[in-house]
């Protein structure tokens, strides 16, 4: 690969990363969840315990991630990060008892805070001037390929040997990316001798520096009234997005769907994650993000409604139903991809680019603390409505809704 497109190697490191940290850590996860449930003889709400301890650590992490990534750097911390991931999964792979499971889960949560779109975005943020919310979303894209390979290859795993081999194996996978991932990943561009992917030379380097830095007085420091609102959006959508994700198998499987064919909603749901992603990432270079924003949004609210209907897609003839199913996951799958890239892209645009690292944190970290507050609501609404999710995502579809006109009424004040 010649020096000049080395972001884009950058950008394969930071898809590596978020595959981990995100496809395989969370979303992936969901795959096991009945499996571990089953097998070790958990309640509904205790499954879903597993989801919040991960989302706990996941919060807590983010409190710190600013030192974390000061005292070792993007490059460092971003392996490291992957660590934890290796050694949770090992956990996993010897657990026997519900907490040795909440303990291998506290652990690989680290790597969903430490590893996952706040260092994958600050890094894309440094190597593109051009196409950035692309590269964002080719990096965030990891996740959905997460949710695309992860649920087949268990299902296909766990029919040749046992639960603790196959953590054991994905364990081992990790530790190999782990190596990929330092080796390629670099802090700055300036460490190769370069400029920014797409920071041509008609004029000088320097020059355009000095437009960008013209460009933050004119959009001007982003109003206290705006963040909160933005905020108040990213923590709705946390609330509904990784805890929705990590229940549709269970979604469909209390409705009468066999678990292969839970796994195969969930690679769907993957399948129109990584479309959606990179759709999006073009979507906003070409309209702006206030346009992608809406349409996406409206996808992500029709699915989580579909997905409220589950029980109809159970109640009716097979074939019928398997449609039905696979019609609302992949609605819901496209959505997705601005509830989970959307903080990066909204902090882009909303901040100035002196604010955008400050302003991410906190957007992600209200998206984690949103995920942390409804974490166990859907087991728990399952236990007290004999084994249904269907009501949670009747929540989720509700609280989708109340996040994306908050994100509008945030863009308009915004101006």
């Amino acid at each position: 690969m010649k020096k000049e497109h080395y972001a884009w190697a950058i950008c394969f490191a930071g898809a590596l990363l978020i595959f981990i940290s995100m496809g395989v850590v969370s979303n992936g996860f969901a795959i096991f969840l009945p499996y571990i449930r089953d097998e070790f003889g958990l309640t509904n709400a205790q499954t879903s315990a597993l989801v919040t301890v991960r989302l706990i650590m996941n919060f807590v992490s983010l409190l710190f991630i600013g030192i974390y990534y000061d005292r070792l750097n993007i490059r460092l911390g971003a392996t490291v990060s992957v660590g934890f991931a290796v050694a949770g999964f090992f956990m996993y792979s010897i657990a026997k008892t519900f907490f040795g499971f909440l303990a291998a889960a506290a652990v690989a949560g680290l790597t969903y805070g430490l590893g996952s779109m706040v260092p994958a975005s600050i890094l894309m943020n440094r190597w593109f001037y051009r196409h950035k919310a692309l590269a964002i979303s080719i990096c965030s894209a990891g996740s959905g390929v997460g949710s695309i390979l992860v649920p087949p290859v268990i299902t296909g795993l766990l029919s040749m040997m046992s639960l603790g081999q196959v953590f054991r194996l994905i364990a081992f996978f990790m530790l190999t990316s782990m190596a990929v991932i330092f080796m390629i990943i670099r802090n700055d561009p300036h460490e190769l001798g370069l400029g920014r992917c797409g920071e041509y030379h008609s004029g000088l380097k320097e020059a355009a520096a000095s437009d960008m830095v013209k460009a933050a007085p004119d959009k001007g420091r982003l109003p206290a009234s705006v963040m909160v609102i933005a905020c108040a959006s990213c923590f709705l959508m946390g609330a509904q997005g990784n805890p929705g994700m990590s229940h549709v198998p269970v979604l469909y499987n209390a409705e009468g769907f066999t678990t292969v064919f839970c796994a195969t909603l969930l690679s769907i749901i993957g399948i129109a994650l990584t479309v959606g992603k990179i759709a999006l990432g073009e979507i906003t270079d070409k309209i702006g993000s206030y346009g992608s924003t809406v349409v996406f949004c409206g996808f992500l609210v029709l699915g989580n409604f579909l997905c409220s209907m589950a029980g109809v897609a159970g109640a009716t003839s097979d074939q019928t139903g398997a449609m039905l199913a696979i019609i609302s996951v992949s609605v819901l799958g496209a959505g997705y991809s601005i509830s989970t890239i959307g903080p990066s892209i909204w902090a882009g645009n909303l901040a100035s680019e002196m604010e955008y690292a400050g302003v991410l944190r906190s957007f992600q970290l209200n998206y984690a603390f949103g995920a942390l507050v409804t974490g166990t609501v859907p087991g728990i609404l399952a236990d007290h409505f004999g084994g249904s999710y269907v009501p949670a995502f009747a929540l989720f579809t509700v609280l989708a809704l109340a996040a994306s006109v908050l994100m509008v009424i945030a863009y308009r004040k915004r101006g």
